[in-house]
């Protein structure tokens, strides 16, 4: 037994083998994969090769976008986009001259523009990336129902410092875009979209990708369409495409000389290889974790268990599975719930618990006398219930029964 798995070891918590796990990789077969594996290193091009390119032009058809720059992790994506503002507002004008730029007219502020309206009901990687990028990021509440940014909060948060909005489709729920963009229009900057969880959510029967400067997807273990780690980054701005491709070279575009910093953020080969043969499955992924989501509401919506809201026309990836479990209504909190799962081997996880406002490295950024009462409100009531390539209907069926025995409320004649 190695010392990680040995429960006698000094400081080792013993590991515990769920019968439910909370996730397990989406991934295509080995058998799919291995020939083009075996390709990559006879030839020994392991970055920067056809596996990329090839990616990034099915990736570009399924998006609908212009370009889509294949790179190391969602969050270095968002890292590159927001780090490129600043340059992207100098060259609009030319950017415009030969294309139709999605970059709006900045309306005031000049180069006081340094904050990014963020919803703190994210994964901590999007406030990140904003400090990263030299950025403050201002935190804004959610809709209560499709847990997505509220374009209300949105709007009464911009200020002339405002240099972005970053929205995100939150657990694969498609965020407003057509509101938020007219927010952003209305105000002259930018709207960049944390997608990560995107590939697999539709809007109108279309995936979603298109539409504001940017949107940024992941592709990392827990996502619809895996590389290992790895991201996606949709644009119809060509200046921008061109920013990031040279970005994620570290800034060296080819001359080895070096207009502007950037970072190692290229995306190897066997990663695109697997992403690729992982996006060609993603209909059926998208398939199976639509009818596991449908079973667990069906079976649950009668126990005063709330839900996230898919508003109509959006169809979500369900990344996530989420339940509100509000002590009131259900009888126990969060907590009681979440350790009656465990205590029958199922694995589950409090998203997003705390919210990025409340996080140590962002609260300085929040004001003291604030507050988002529906953020804290799921913050504090939200659990994630297993999902992934072991979860389909039968399973989550059986996970519901789990919580339909945990609930007191049964004996009420509540649920049938």
């Amino acid at each position: 037994m190695s010392r990680a798995a040995d429960p006698s070891a000094a400081g080792q918590p013993q590991r515990r083998e769920w019968v439910v796990p909370f996730m397990r990789p989406d991934l295509p077969s080995f058998d799919a994969v291995a020939p083009g594996i075996e390709a990559i290193m006879r030839g020994g091009t392991l970055t920067k090769g056809e596996e990329l390119r090839r990616l990034e032009e099915e990736a570009r058809a399924a998006l609908h976008t212009a370009h889509v720059i294949g790179v190391s992790s969602c969050t270095t994506g968002l890292m590159l986009v927001l780090r490129a503002l600043a340059a992207l507002a100098a060259r609009r004008r030319g950017c415009a001259a030969g294309q139709a730029c999605p970059l709006p007219e900045p309306r005031g502020g000049g180069d006081s523009r340094d904050e990014v309206i963020v919803p703190s009901f994210i994964f901590l990687a999007a406030p990140a990336a904003v400090v990263w990028a030299g950025l403050r990021p201002v935190f804004v509440d959610v809709d209560p129902a499709t847990f997505t940014v509220d374009p209300r909060a949105v709007a009464a948060a911009l200020t002339p410092r405002t240099a972005a909005i970053l929205a995100c489709h939150t657990f694969g729920c498609p965020c407003d875009m057509a509101a938020l963009q007219a927010v952003a229009d209305d105000a002259g900057v930018p709207l960049i979209v944390d997608a990560a969880h995107g590939l697999g959510a539709r809007r109108d029967g279309s995936q979603v990708g298109a539409g504001g400067l940017a949107q940024v997807f992941s592709l990392s273990p827990t996502k619809l369409v895996v590389a290992g780690e790895g991201g996606l980054v949709a644009t119809s701005c060509a200046c921008l495409a061109d920013m990031l491709r040279t970005g994620r070279e570290y800034g060296n575009d080819g001359t080895y000389d070096c207009a502007a910093a950037g970072l190692n953020g290229r995306l190897p080969e066997i990663s695109a290889l697997l992403a690729r043969a992982s996006l060609a499955r993603l209909d059926e992924v998208v398939a199976r974790r639509t009818s596991a989501a449908t079973a667990y509401v069906a079976a649950l919506e009668a126990s005063g268990i709330g839900f996230q809201e898919i508003p109509a026309g959006c169809s979500s990836s369900w990344k996530d599975f989420c339940v509100a479990v509000d002590s009131d209504r259900c009888g126990i909190d969060r907590e009681q719930m979440r350790r009656g799962l465990a205590d029958h081997g199922v694995d589950t996880r409090a998203y997003y618990s705390p919210p990025c406002h409340r996080m140590q490295a962002f609260r300085r950024f929040f004001p003291a006398d604030a507050s988002l009462p529906v953020t804290d409100r799921l913050a504090d009531t939200l659990l994630a219930l297993p999902m992934g390539a072991h979860v389909d209907a039968d399973a989550a069926r059986r996970v519901a029964a789990i919580i339909r025995d945990l609930l007191p409320l049964r004996t009420k004649g509540r649920l049938p």
